[in-house]
């Protein structure tokens, strides 16, 4: 099963590395105003970072469908502490949506609830994508 809906995420966030000048003058540290796009917000940074974890071992556990079921509850736990996270409502709502989704997925494996409709997956993931672009 695919994660439907879920852009690639290829979410840099790694920091510029460079090293300090020995005995920075005062005009170096002089604040500026910075320009251009913000920053990523860290809770849609973590639950993209869970999307492409998931991604990658998804490939790897395909044939095996008990560990492919803890991929997907890892996936949802982390959706669900990065809600927790989030400052944009819109969001955290989108993030809950789809772990639920994952979740119900999960417990329907078992009987313990109803698969989820692949459409609202997958229109829950759109949400998710537009959300944490």
């Amino acid at each position: 099963m695919a994660v439907a809906g879920c852009a690639a995420a290829t979410a840099s966030t790694a920091a510029g590395g460079h090293a300090a000048p020995a005995a920075p003058s005062a005009t170096a540290r002089t604040s500026a105003p910075v320009y251009g796009p913000p920053g990523p917000d860290p809770a849609c940074g973590a639950a993209l970072k869970a999307e492409q974890t998931l991604r990658t071992r998804q490939g790897k556990d395909q044939g095996n469908e008990s560990v492919l079921d803890q991929d997907f509850t890892s996936f949802a736990n982390a959706l669900s502490a990065a809600a927790q996270q989030e400052a944009h409502p819109t969001a955290a709502k989108a993030m809950t949506a789809l772990a639920n989704d994952y979740t119900d997925l999960v417990a329907s494996q078992s009987g313990a609830a109803q698969l989820p409709d692949m459409s609202t997956v997958e229109n829950d993931g759109l949400a998710f994508d537009k959300a944490c672009s």
